[in-house]
């Protein structure tokens, strides 16, 4: 019988069949690529960190860690490196090496990834979202917090604010705003200082946050926004008018105290709220007993009221204390004195030294 050349093996045509599709899928441009944040790829970047760990030599473990970056620069395995890598730059903080600490910073900083970059690696979901959302962000602000402290450490201030600035735009809050805040304050940048001052104090409770309150209370009447100065000075005494910041000394704290009350009675003082003047001024006084303001103010709200002795004590008071409002209450001082001893200033002599002696000045 004549064999048919068309029928062929079926076992060579399975065969033939399986070659070619295994040939197929073999082909480059078939190949599967391999996620950056599979479970394949991280158990492949754990076996080498902690194979990395096991160098002793900090700079060597450092330098390792580098080339774990430049080679996987996507990697679950992300924040583990960024603290191994700080724990390297140890050393060099311990010995206020700023200079060396800032290089090895700004080195791993230069090797984070950014979305950027895991977008155009094609990286599949869900594990690109949960890298950009949680193994990213967490890594790069632990050398971003490394980098801005080692900044701040060395005075570089311009670029400690630099990193700050980049930080709270990233992820606004009130703890990177005080940062700022006191780093401008620093940089005598009162504009800068006062937005990130009140950022932080309207999200910072009083009770951790008195000192930049204080601060923003001087800077605004420095500008003569008595309002605020005061309204800053008020937060402060609701919290600590009667007790003392951890930290402080009492003697220490009644400075500031007084300070408050001072801006508070002035301003009360500005609105003709006399009441309120005489009530912060008298706390000034039993805080600072010294304090020309507010024997001068004390003396303008007792001649407002029509009571001369009183305002002649308090400006004599004023007068001997010898300070910024000396001058302005001599001669409100004489003006009164004159008025009620037949337009002289016999015997005035006596009640500046009475003045003196009450105040326990020689």
């Amino acid at each position: 019988m004549t064999c048919n050349p068309r029928v062929q093996s079926p076992r060579l045509i399975s065969g033939l069949f399986v070659f070619l599709v295994v040939s197929t899928f073999q082909a480059p441009g078939w190949q599967e690529k391999i996620s950056p944040v599979s479970d394949y790829q991280y158990k492949k970047d754990y076996a080498q960190f902690e194979t990395i760990r096991k160098e002793a030599d900090p700079q060597k473990r450092a330098d390792l860690l580098l080339g774990f970056m430049k080679e996987h620069p996507i990697s679950r395995m992300l924040t583990y490196v960024v603290a191994d890598y700080l724990e390297c730059v140890k050393p060099h903080m311990q010995s206020k090496n700023w200079a060396k600490v800032i290089s090895m910073e700004e080195a791993m900083l230069a090797l984070m990834p950014s979305e950027k970059t895991v977008r155009a690696a094609a990286v599949p979901e869900p594990g690109a979202g949960d890298f950009l959302k949680n193994v990213l962000p967490a890594a790069e602000r632990s050398i971003q917090q490394a980098l801005l402290a080692a900044y701040y450490q060395s005075g570089n201030m311009p670029k400690a604010a630099e990193m700050g600035e980049r930080m709270y735009a990233a992820s606004p809050d009130a703890g990177m705003a005080a940062a700022l805040a006191d780093i401008y304050l620093k940089m005598n940048n009162a504009g800068k200082f006062t937005t990130y001052a009140e950022k932080a104090v309207s999200a910072i409770p009083i009770e951790h946050s008195y000192t930049l309150a204080l601060q923003l209370a001087g800077i605004y009447q420095q500008n003569n926004d008595l309002p605020r100065a005061s309204g800053y000075a008020e937060k402060v005494m609701a919290v600590y008018g009667d007790k003392v910041p951890q930290g402080f000394q009492e003697s220490a704290w009644n400075t500031s105290r007084a300070y408050c009350y001072g801006l508070m009675g002035l301003n009360a003082y500005a609105n003709k709220d006399y009441d309120k003047t005489l009530e912060h001024y008298t706390k000034v006084l039993k805080l600072a007993p010294k304090s020309d303001d507010a024997w001068y103010y004390t003396g303008m709200v007792r001649w407002r009221r029509e009571d001369p002795e009183g305002a002649i004590d308090a400006f004599a008071k004023c007068v001997v204390i010898n300070k910024t409002m000396a001058k302005r209450a001599q001669e409100n001082l004489e003006k009164l004195y004159k008025a009620r001893h037949n337009d002289t200033l016999d015997g005035l002599d006596q009640v500046l030294a009475k003045a003196k002696s009450e105040l326990g000045i020689s």
